[in-house]
């Protein structure tokens, strides 16, 4: 099979199944796209993937996840911390995986977009917050639709940004945190001055971002769904149960390497039928 583009949804730490399922449909199909699309988690995952880091990377974040206890850390607000840790532990597992080469190696690769969300201009932060929690709660009642439509109905306006105008692995993490970015789990974000939320408030599978592109596409979920979209040109890919990991669970390790493995399964299975 060949593919020109692959989209990678969000989904939190449900994005590893992506990674189990392009260990095995990547090399046996000497799968070469020249754009990928990607938002919140699932950039990070396919910033690893395409720089060649993932494997170490994903090692050290397991690491990091068995050593954390919990999700809160109520007793943080009386040193005036940060009270959930996923902020701290995200920025470092990206930093972690992604140094000055191997940014290097993804300006060389495939011209990588990250969704962001931008805020109605009529909304104060707060505000925003507010519409973007209701946002998801609305969206969370079509569970079975593919593209959510609140945020944008609501406002929020999609902003597709290349991982080529980064020139530091910092920036780059700021990109991918940005697009990932629900306070107070993760500390706001900001691009000049601006306030920036999750891009999966205005698509969670932002296939929007190869809309002007050629070939065929490759679309990665995070979620089984009762019916796939019959689109031209787009061959959609979903896992085959429930993937066992929650989303901001940053406790489990082994639920990480459950759904990994899952991605693997699923991605054998692929490319057998096909």
């Amino acid at each position: 099979m060949h593919f020109d583009n692959v989209v990678f949804s969000g989904g939190g730490n449900r994005c590893f199944w992506q990674a189990g399922f392009w260990s095995i449909a990547a090399p046996i199909f000497n799968l070469k796209p020249s754009r990928v699309v990607s938002v919140s988690a699932g950039s990070a995952i396919a910033c690893a993937l395409f720089s060649g880091t993932f494997e170490q990377g994903f090692a050290d974040y397991k690491l990091a996840i068995a050593g954390n206890d919990r999700n809160v850390y109520l007793s943080n607000l009386l040193h005036k911390q940060a009270v959930f840790p996923h902020g701290s532990l995200y920025r470092n597992a990206i930093l972690g995986a992604i140094d000055v080469r191997a940014l290097s190696r993804l300006h060389q690769g495939p011209e990588i977009f990250i969704l962001l969300s931008y805020p109605p201009l009529w909304a104060s932060q707060r505000m925003a917050l507010f519409l973007g929690m209701v946002a998801v709660g609305l969206d969370a009642f079509n569970h079975d639709v593919i593209q959510a439509s609140m945020g944008r109905r609501f406002g929020f306006t999609p902003a597709y940004c290349s991982v080529r105008e980064c020139t530091t692995p910092d920036e780059l993490a700021d990109l991918i945190i940005a697009s990932s970015c629900v306070p107070p789990l993760t500390p706001q974000s900001r691009r000049n001055g601006t306030a920036i939320f999750d891009g999966g408030l205005v698509s969670n599978v932002p296939t929007g971002g190869i809309a002007d592109a050629d070939g065929l596409t490759l679309v990665l979920l995070t979620r089984p769904f009762a019916s796939l979209p019959a689109i031209a040109g787009h061959t959609y890919v979903q896992p085959s149960q429930p993937i066992p990991v929650h989303v901001w669970d940053y406790t489990n390790d082994s639920a990480l390497q459950a759904s990994y493995d899952l991605g693997r399964r699923d991605g054998e299975r692929f490319c057998s039928l096909h």
